[in-house]
């Protein structure tokens, strides 16, 4: 509107001035005009060849970790930009120490603000330290560009539809020797049922059976004794893990959530999972948590390679502060796919009567099982038959730090749009 009001003025001052045959009205009726155009020329191409973007020094991180930022914009082209307005959707639950980023506490995302002006063919980039404060898979993006010309006549606006991801872990912390006992805690126990020999391990010799492998002959003891001698190892169960998160921190679901405890479970889960991948066992995932990016349970299969350990945290970073069924149900579901023996590790804030029978019933089919108790004091009741630890005291410490508080009270999503 106010650009047609200049150009209808333009015009008026014109005709006024041929009719009156005034030069000081044609002169700054044809200046209007030439600003009209210049302003309409520098609207229309005031983006063109402007680029802009960021880079992440890395796309997985851990709370707490300090990762590299930057935000890169350039103009390619001959038109300056007086000013320019950058507009960056930026996560609640990422910050940018020193640089302005605008939104109430009620909001899910804010903005990341960036004011300056470019010449013809210069590129600024802004390098800042990006702290991760809450897990979850993160979306910085996208982006809004404003910027005017020098009269003020225009105001132009451009949207960079790129978005950037970073994936934040939750924390670990060290159950070694905080929490587990030093001797095998999940680790290998002599059975009656041995999976495997450890060739480490030697026990004795025997007389060969056919069914021996020839790399176990002790040839020695074979020519001293005139008959074949096998080596014998000292049998090995080898361990399975079950980590089995229990999202639901109260006994009904009426009373709702607690988002502290439940930031409790998943660092204890993925401190488990930590300690399994260290220790070289085969481990899975089970919680009744629903998947934010799924709407299904978390559900990670058993395995031992080098990235089961990644599978579980990342599937650990997207878990929603919400549940749909109880864990005694998913472990009544998933129990057929548990190996024989398995240890299970049952990780919960809250312990009901119907967990409690299917962990006395998964104990009567051969499985171990430990729970780690994550809220604060005790369980609810004595689970008799159950090895337990309570680990709030050790978690009391996690309460106390800033970044986990970020994430406890935190009542949004954990997955930023």
């Amino acid at each position: 509107m106010l650009n047609d009001f200049w150009l209808f003025a333009s015009a008026v001052l014109l005709f006024v001035g041929l009719v009156a045959t005034q030069g000081i009205l044609l002169i700054v009726g044809s200046l209007v005009l030439i600003v009209w155009i210049l302003a309409k020329f520098w609207d229309r191409f005031a983006f063109k060849k402007v680029n802009h973007g960021r880079s992440l020094a890395r796309a997985r991180a851990f709370v707490g970790d300090t990762v590299e930022y930057s935000v890169t914009l350039a103009n390619n082209k001959v038109v300056p930009l007086i000013w320019v307005d950058i507009q960056d959707t930026f996560p609640r639950q990422l910050e940018l120490p020193g640089a302005t980023v605008r939104g109430t506490g009620m909001e899910v995302e804010r903005e990341h603000r960036i004011t300056t002006s470019l010449l013809p063919y210069q590129q600024v980039t802004w390098k800042y330290n990006l702290r991760c404060l809450a897990r979850g898979y993160h979306r910085i993006g996208p982006a809004k560009l404003r910027s005017g010309d020098i009269f003020g006549f225009t105001a132009a606006e451009t949207r960079f539809e790129g978005v950037d991801h970073i994936l934040v872990y939750p924390r670990v912390i060290d159950l070694k020797e905080l929490i587990l006992p030093t001797e095998h805690p999940l680790g290998e126990t002599r059975g009656q049922r041995p999976i495997y020999e450890d060739p480490t391990r030697f026990f004795g010799l025997r007389d060969y059976h056919p069914r021996d492998p020839m790399k176990h002959i002790d040839w020695k003891a074979t020519a001293r004794r005139s008959r074949l001698q096998t080596k014998v190892f000292e049998p090995v169960v080898a361990l399975n893990v079950l980590i089995a998160m229990n999202a639901t921190t109260a006994e009904f679901a009426w009373q709702g959530s607690n988002r502290r405890l439940f930031e409790r479970a998943v660092t204890v889960a993925a401190s488990v999972a930590d300690h399994c991948a260290r220790a070289g066992y085969e481990f899975g995932l089970i919680s009744n948590g629903v998947a934010v990016y799924s709407g299904k349970w978390l559900s990670v299969p058993f395995g031992s390679s080098s990235h089961q350990l990644g599978l579980v945290l990342e599937s650990l970073a997207m878990a929603g502060p919400y549940s749909v069924v109880s864990l005694s149900d998913v472990l009544q579901q998933e129990r057929s796919l548990l190996p024989p023996g398995a240890t299970v590790v049952v990780i919960t804030s809250v312990v009901t009567r119907a967990l409690e029978a299917e962990i006395h019933d998964m104990q009567a089919r051969g499985y171990k099982v430990l729970l780690l108790y994550s809220g604060d004091g005790g369980p609810e009741f004595r689970l008799t038959g159950v090895q337990v630890y309570s680990l709030g005291r050790v978690l009391e410490v996690l309460d106390a730090d800033p970044i986990v508080n970020e994430a406890a009270e935190s009542d949004e999503p954990v997955l930023a749009r």
